[in-house]
């Protein structure tokens, strides 16, 4: 008579487990995996709505792209709502007022979902700050903000190139360019297809390192002043960087890192090995990790001959 402990049942048993160990060995990876995979395609979508929107407003602006505002300051997000299924907030926001007043400082704190990434962390994080008369308030995030120009090498006006959605009145020397309006269409002589539109810079106001959490900002921060009205992660702001390249663990500006390095003024998705781009001509692509300086600086500038292909820039 065989033994309680060696009798074919409890035999079963544990083959049943050992099999079920094993699957769920293989199997929960594989889950978060798919997941992982499921968020980062969402993020490319959205970026790709943005993008369309974008094309959208040119199509009737006289081709040309939606800018940042000065007087007042107006971002070009609030421009394209009604191209991106947002009539209604579009309708209610006040054109003639700056964004952190009144209604529009009210409408800018409502989080919009085609404007974050939900592969990135934090989606429900809100940036602090202070209006010019010293009174905090909060605005919703972004995870994505306008190509408006590129630096190469340094942080001088000198080697400051013109992107799609460069900032008017600013001068962009290494383009030999002021932009004295927003850009149209027919001025990006280098290809819609090859110059960047809108790129991931995702968990702003947090700051990133490579692939480390470098300052949390997100909670209980000290609200951030107003900076000439610009962006430091809030959608409804004017919302675009002259990106910049960092070294490799993201410290210092200026370096071989234009990827997935920094956070601040520099392209960063939470993706493995790349960040997504979205292009003029409303096409998203991945951008490999530590994308070369240069490289960025070609894909930002318009109009100055840089020859570049796919191989040149794309994740693998």
């Amino acid at each position: 008579m065989a033994s309680p402990a060696s009798s074919p049942a409890r035999g079963n048993v544990a083959l049943v487990l050992a099999a079920l160990l094993l699957l769920g060995s293989v199997g929960l990876p594989l889950l978060v995996n798919a997941r992982e995979a499921a968020r980062s395609s969402r993020c490319e979508e959205r970026l790709g709505k943005l993008a369309r929107g974008c094309r959208a407003y040119a199509a009737v602006h006289q081709e040309t792209l939606p800018s940042n505002r000065r007087q007042p300051f107006v971002g070009w997000n609030t421009l394209i709502l009604p191209h991106v299924e947002q009539q209604e907030m579009y309708d209610q926001y006040d054109l003639r007022e700056d964004w952190w007043t009144g209604k529009n400082r009210t409408l800018g704190s409502k989080q919009v979902d085609d404007f974050l990434c939900p592969a990135a962390p934090h989606p429900q994080r809100r940036v602090d700050l202070l209006d010019p008369d010293g009174q905090a308030f909060q605005a919703a995030a972004t995870d994505y903000v306008a190509s408006a120009g590129a630096y190469l090498f340094r942080n001088q006006v000198e080697q400051l190139y013109r992107g799609a959605m460069a900032s008017p009145g600013r001068r962009y020397e290494g383009s030999g360019v002021t932009a004295g309006h927003a850009v149209k269409l027919s001025e990006i002589t280098d290809g819609q297809a090859n110059s960047l539109l809108i790129v991931e810079m995702a968990d702003k106001p947090n700051s990133w390192r490579a692939g480390k959490l470098h300052e949390d900002r997100s909670q209980n921060a000290d609200p951030q002043p107003l900076v000439e009205g610009y962006s430091i992660g809030q959608w409804v702001a004017p919302n675009w960087n002259h990106l910049r390249s960092y070294s490799a663990d993201g410290a210092t500006p200026f370096g071989p890192c234009s990827v997935n390095c920094s956070n601040s003024g520099s392209l960063y998705g939470f993706h493995q090995g790349y960040a997504n781009a979205a292009f003029v001509d409303g096409s998203v692509r991945k951008i490999r990790a530590g994308l070369e300086e240069e490289v960025l600086v070609a894909l930002v500038s318009i109009a100055d001959r840089e020859l570049l292909s796919a191989a040149d820039y794309e994740a693998e």
